[in-house]
């Protein structure tokens, strides 16, 4: 018997069936930490998840949701998360249709990085793997979830622009375009920055007039829904800018998470990274194009506002952008597989802190929870709520939204945002000043609470708790929490 004989008749088999199984793995890591905890621990989740449940239960006999709110869907450019949940929630109840949405965040970031850097770097695929680490980035543990799923259809969108750019074709340019309303639907920050970056790429690589124009045209359907249907920023007159420090420290949000040392060992780690790719390697190469976009997204971050109107966190939107063009940069060869092991280390390190955190976090949320039944169905619920910690650390803030979700609480803080969100409160009730900023300068009138609300969830305001136990009785504590039934006036 030969050689020829005794060889496998499927020698190639096995590579395709690793990577599989590779994927497999990554895919599960990835979302483990939102299946084992009952509660993710996500800032304003909660807030997000009980705005799908009150429009998908609107008309629903079962509870008094018409009475207090009105459905106000619209060529918005923030419907990512509503748009999905109303879909999930035709499948699944609402609390496991969020977990599918945030499912299909964690998993979609990384593909979509991996899709986009295959586009700009061919034949690097190996160095997306970085783009595990930011997955569970901040937006995602703040609950700005909208935002988050906009960065992933972002590189979506900018890979098929740069697929078009290779080999022109209509079906390529269209389902370019297809990406780029789906990214305007997503965020409007999102399609605003993808767009930068495709002006930047125009202008760096001298391309005719011709490109300039097809690419323009991606965005006229966006533009024209803003303008149309949204216009959110376009009056403002409260913009604020970080001091110099305060945007030195911001750029640690390029990796924040739940473990400091490991973020910085992680931002370590890349440079390392690229000292070792670089470092006699004959087929190392520095893409000038993506070096010169990395520059400008890094100067477009210290040019920002924190804050315009409304929105806040603006220039720290640009870092997931910056993070995944700086590996854009470069070309490595066959040697980024072999430097494969460190970026897949960090993820596995990341993936056991964001557990571990979410693990620990649900006794006290499940104390939280258990104030729930203690309240009617259909009650008229006053959050009061402060805490001066990193908003990754706060998932007690908005907590209260599953009362909404469980008991079909009516509360005014909702997210309700004109021309940004597809629900408005049409319930009129006292609310105080101080929810949104986490500080109450002011105490509450006790009166008007009184007056319009049957119960008040308290979160860390011990101060309060004397003026609320002359209007009403307290009836379950739970860590900082009080609840407190309202004694109405005779």
């Amino acid at each position: 018997m030969n050689a020829t004989q005794t060889t496998s008749p499927h020698p190639i088999s096995a590579h395709p069936a690793f990577r599989i199984a590779g994927v497999l793995i990554l895919a599960a890591m990835l979302l483990a930490p939102v299946w084992i905890a009952a509660f993710p621990p996500l800032l304003d989740y909660p807030n997000h998840l009980a705005r799908a449940f009150v429009l998908s239960h609107l008309h629903d006999s079962h509870f008094t949701f018409q009475q207090f709110y009105r459905a106000d869907w619209g060529a918005y450019p923030y419907l990512g998360m509503d748009a999905s949940l109303a879909v999930l929630a035709r499948l699944f109840a609402i609390e496991t249709a969020g977990r599918v949405y945030l499912g299909l965040c964690v998993l979609a970031l990384p593909a979509a990085a991996w899709f986009f850097l295959r586009q700009a770097q061919p034949g690097e695929e190996a160095t997306s793997l970085w783009a595990l680490l930011v997955a569970y980035n901040v937006f995602f543990l703040e609950g700005f979830l909208n935002f988050d799923l906009s960065l992933a259809v972002g590189f979506v969108a900018l890979g098929l622009w740069l697929r078009w750019m290779a080999k022109p074709s209509g079906g390529r340019w269209v389902a370019a375009l297809a990406a780029f309303i789906a990214l305007y639907f997503t965020h409007l920050l999102g399609f605003g920055i993808a767009g930068l970056i495709v002006v930047a790429y125009l202008a760096l690589s001298r391309l005719p007039i011709r490109d300039w124009l097809w690419s323009a045209a991606l965005a006229v359907p966006g533009v024209g829904f803003y303008l149309h249907s949204s216009r959110v920023g376009l009056s403002v007159t409260t913009i604020i800018f970080r001091g110099w420090n305060e945007k030195l420290d911001s750029l640690g949000m390029i990796l924040h998470g739940y473990w400091p040392a490991l973020d910085w060992i992680s931002l370590a780690a890349l440079a390392a990274w690229f000292l070792a790719a670089w470092w006699r390697n004959p087929e190392f190469r520095w893409n000038r194009t993506w070096m010169a976009i990395a520059a400008f997204l890094f100067a477009l971050f210290w040019a920002i506002p924190w804050m315009w109107g409304e929105g806040s966190d603006l220039d720290i939107r640009v870092l997931p952008f910056l993070f995944v063009a700086i590996l854009a940069t470069t070309r490595v060869g066959r040697r980024a597989k072999i430097l494969a092991a460190i970026p897949l280390l960090l993820f596995a390190a990341r993936t056991v802190s964001v557990a571990q955190h979410f693990r620990e976090a649900q006794p006290a949320l499940a104390g939280l929870a258990r104030s729930f039944d203690l309240v009617p169905r259909g009650s008229l619920v006053l959050p009061i709520v402060e805490g001066d910690e990193d908003p990754i650390e706060r998932p007690f803030t908005h907590f209260w939204a599953y009362g909404t979700i469980r008991r079909g609480w009516f509360s005014p803080y909702l997210m309700d945002a004109p021309g940004e969100t597809p629900m408005r409160i049409v319930h009129e009730s006292y609310t105080p000043e101080g929810f949104w900023n986490l500080v109450y300068d002011e105490a509450p009138d006790w009166q008007q609470v009184r007056s319009d609300y049957e119960y008040v969830w308290a979160y860390d305001v011990p101060r309060f708790s004397a003026p609320l136990a002359d209007i009403g009785e307290r009836i379950y504590t739970s860590g900082g929490l009080e609840v407190y039934r309202i004694r109405k006036s005779p």
